[in-house]
């Protein structure tokens, strides 16, 4: 199956994609590079119409879950283009999400 994910991106080269990297390092357990995964991640958060997505305790080094949250963002010379960029992890354990 191929997922369409041409109108999906996250943000490249900024300080938040570079944490979201090492977030995901730090904390998940794969031998799947991130960058392998991004497109699964990114399928799967727009087909649901999330801004985030968890990795459950028994794929992390602490054997927590984990939470990933993101902005999602339109570009303007494309409407059909959708950027994702790192807001962080476990924003809502640490109190920095704001409730809706």
């Amino acid at each position: 199956m191929t997922l369409n994910t041409d109108d999906l991106e996250f943000d490249y080269h900024t300080e938040n994609s570079e944490l979201f990297a090492k977030d995901f390092m730090n904390y998940v357990i794969t031998e799947v590079p991130l960058f392998a995964l991004q497109d699964e991640l990114l399928y799967l958060m727009h087909r649901r119409n999330l801004t985030r997505f968890r990795i459950p305790g028994y794929k992390t080094i602490d054997g927590q879950d984990h939470i990933f949250y993101f902005d999602v963002r339109p570009i303007n010379e494309n409407s059909r283009i959708k950027v994702y960029s790192y807001k962080g992890i476990d924003l809502e354990k640490r109190g920095l999400l704001k409730k809706e």
